[in-house]
């Protein structure tokens, strides 16, 4: 199928693109296009104007600050999974990001900020960024603010982006001691998207220790938007990561689950989804111990 006709114009910056997307009826940003594109031409979605942002320098780049490491919403799938700095200071986030399905062009061409402002529960950057407990930067007419990723996605499809707001860039705190990430991932045969994946962060006492100090465990595809398994984080925190700690955990990432809030659907059932929680969760924790 084809897009409904459209008008296309581009922006010279973030604040112009804001102006224009205030200004223009019925438009909305361009940046890779990869969710935004086949919305088009299925006609599920038909606005008015595009608004090409992809150029925007101040958007692009991966870089350290004073707290942690900054990821511009332009930074590319690729980008990110073959960044050091990433892998060095959050090993969780190149880790999910690599599962992502698609062949060299969704990778070298889709942005972490088109696929967080379009948040598919089946998408994997949202539990990477619940787990590294991620900082969403936004710009809009009011000015810019910071949003945790806790408060950043709302539900299936849904964010806390209003009207004329643009994702900017990405925020996520370093930790001073050994750091260990991990993903795993059940894939919907068709899309390549997640019935789940679990992203895994692990905050160790020391450099040389195998206590754990903090984890974070996080689940995509299994609830409308992403969520920590608070269950599992919590039989693993002050932990030594052995065999039996992370069956242990495996065996706990079900407890307290609201059955009520498990995905149900054509791609897998709630039952389904629940059974895989505990095998998942210990693949993750595998993956995250061995890089």
């Amino acid at each position: 199928m084809h897009a409904e006709p459209f008008e296309y114009t581009h922006a010279d910056s973030v604040s112009h693109a804001i102006r224009l997307l205030e200004e223009i009826e019925d438009s909305q940003p361009l940046a890779g296009g990869q969710a935004l594109i086949p919305l088009l031409k299925k006609r599920k979605i038909a606005p008015g104007t595009l608004i090409d942002i992809s150029h925007l320098d101040e958007l692009h780049g991966i870089t350290r600050t004073d707290s942690g490491v900054r990821i511009g919403a332009l930074s590319t799938h690729r980008e990110i999974t073959n960044s050091n700095l990433l892998a060095r200071l959050v090993p969780v986030l190149p880790a999910a990001i690599s599962k992502i399905s698609g062949g060299i062009q969704v990778h070298n061409v889709a942005t972490i900020g088109g696929n967080i402002a379009r948040a598919h529960p089946a998408y994997d950057y949202p539990g990477a960024l619940r787990a590294s407990e991620a900082r969403i930067h936004i710009a809009g007419p009011d000015g810019e603010q910071i949003v945790p990723a806790a408060e950043f996605f709302c539900g299936a499809c849904k964010t806390c982006l209003g009207e004329s707001q643009l994702v900017t860039a990405v925020e996520i705190d370093s930790w001073k001691q050994k750091r260990c990430g991990g993903y795993a991932k059940k894939k919907e045969p068709a899309s390549g998207g997640s019935v789940i994946g679990i992203a895994t962060d692990l905050l160790f006492e020391d450099a040389d220790s195998s206590r754990v100090s903090e984890a974070r465990i996080a689940a995509n595809g299994f609830q409308t938007h992403a969520v920590r398994i608070t269950a599992a984080e919590e039989a693993l925190r002050g932990c030594i990561i052995t065999p039996e700690t992370i069956e242990s955990t495996a065996d706990a990432a079900g407890n307290d689950i609201d059955t009520d809030v498990i995905l149900d659907n054509k791609k897998a059932s709630a039952d389904y989804r629940k059974a895989l929680l505990g095998p998942y969760v210990r693949r993750s924790l595998e993956k995250a111990i061995s890089n």
